[in-house]
């Protein structure tokens, strides 16, 4: 029987032996940076329960899991990322009000489609992260960013781009508006869309799926909703019915409404710039709306000045207001590192996620941040490492002495010589 060759999976690779030095180099130090930090190296395993990840992600991930049923009949996933797992590990070890610092790498794994954004991309790729447990302090945000930013330079990567917000204005800022939370949901999740399309491709979408409908309608919904009642109510009392109909119209935003959070949304999300230029433009679009808050323009003041101490130049810091994360349990500061101005591929990625801890149905909240180095793209950047370029090669023939050239070849290993023999059959 002849046999076809198995061949690999689209979008896994094959990592040449170049490559994962070069990568286990950048490991070495950024882990012995993080260790002068105080953050404690931390394995957690490759599959977990599929539910972490998905409460984790509200769904999100969903469609990029590789989630299978194990022998025993549970339900996992190969990991997308590290934060639950890490989450849940805190909990475990955290007491009173100390703080807890972890550090990671491993293998994580996300399933792109074929001609989705990131469809021509390894569905397999490495990170390296660390999380910083049981403090809100804006000097530990500040710990975050600045230590993310001291990884970089110590493997060689200088003067990167930093892009950074924080999530808790966007949800303070539309309180001010009467939306629902769903509403709300749907106009933080749109961030790009909302950003580079006009507003009548939002609206579209809103309306497909449910978000707002037109007052035209409202007579008509209304006045079917009084017949179901009047009329043939199933198994259903009118009370239930009544019930049900209230829900669903504290589910559904009116047209002018949507229009107005969104057209504020919009001019939000365009706002970008130095600390000075940005704030400057906030205040403005503030004013004009006639909204007052002064404790995030604060915010940004107090982080800036924390950075200052951490002895970290923020002149090539942006604070991007259309700033956006896939995941939406983050709650606080957000950012990324971009190699330059001119790449959109980020370096690193992080935020806080104070919530996070009661998604995953611990009773205790737990403040929390951090951020992952994409060390696959990070590697292809640096690669100029200094390696140990000296080797030997032995090789063999019938004539020569193969004890005495294994013998040779050992007495250079122990010198620190790469070497090794070539075997003749």
């Amino acid at each position: 029987m002849k046999f076809k060759p198995v061949n690999k999976i689209a979008n896994m690779e094959d990592i040449s032996s170049e490559i994962i030095m070069r990568r286990n180099s950048i490991l070495y130090d950024l882990e012995s940076l993080f260790n002068l930090y105080g953050y404690d190296q931390i394995e957690t395993p490759i599959i977990e329960e599929t539910e972490l990840f998905i409460r984790k992600s509200g769904g999100e991930l969903s469609n990029k899991l590789y989630s299978f049923i194990e022998p025993g009949g549970v339900n996992v996933s190969l990991r997308p990322e590290f934060t639950s797992s890490l989450a849940r590990v805190a909990n475990k070890k955290i007491k009173g009000n100390n703080n807890l610092r972890f550090c990671y790498s491993g293998p994580v794994f996300r399933y792109s489609e074929p001609g989705d954004k990131y469809g021509e991309k390894s569905r397999q790729y490495t990170q390296f992260g660390a999380e910083l447990f049981g403090s809100k302090s804006i000097h530990s945000d500040a710990e975050i960013l600045a230590l993310s930013l001291k990884g970089l330079e110590k493997i060689g990567i200088n003067n990167p781009k930093v892009c950074l917000f924080n999530m808790k204005i966007v949800n303070d800022l539309l309180s001010f508006f009467n939306i629902s939370d769903r509403c709300k949901f749907f106009l933080i999740k749109n961030v790009y869309e909302i950003k580079n399309l006009p507003k009548k491709n939002i609206i579209a979408k809103a309306k497909s799926i449910g978000i707002i409908k037109d007052k035209k309608n409202d007579k008509n919904i209304n006045s079917s909703q009084k017949d179901l009642i009047i009329g043939h109510i199933g198994r259903r009392s009118k009370i239930e019915i009544k019930n049900r109909i209230k829900i669903q119209k504290t589910l559904i935003d009116e047209k002018n409404t949507f229009l107005l959070a969104l057209g504020f949304i919009k001019k939000i999300y365009k706002i970008s710039g130095t600390q000075k230029v940005a704030l400057r433009k906030f205040t403005k679009l503030l004013q004009t709306y006639n909204l007052k808050f002064k404790n995030h323009i604060n915010y940004f003041e107090n982080l800036f000045s924390a950075l200052d101490i951490q002895e970290i130049n923020t002149s090539n810091i942006i604070i991007d207001f259309g700033l956006s994360k896939s995941i939406a349990y983050y709650n606080g500061i957000i950012f990324d590192i971009f190699p330059n101005t001119k790449s959109n591929e980020s370096l690193v990625t992080g935020g806080r996620y104070d919530d996070l801890n009661i998604i995953l149905g611990y009773s205790n909240t737990l403040p929390a941040l951090g951020f992952a180095y994409n060390i696959d793209l990070i590697t292809s950047l640096v690669k100029s490492r200094n390696f140990n370029k000296k080797e030997k090669i032995f090789k063999q023939s019938q004539s020569n002495n193969i004890k005495k050239i294994i013998k040779d070849s050992n007495l250079a290993r122990e010198s620190g010589i790469r070497s090794f023999v070539e075997y003749t059959n």
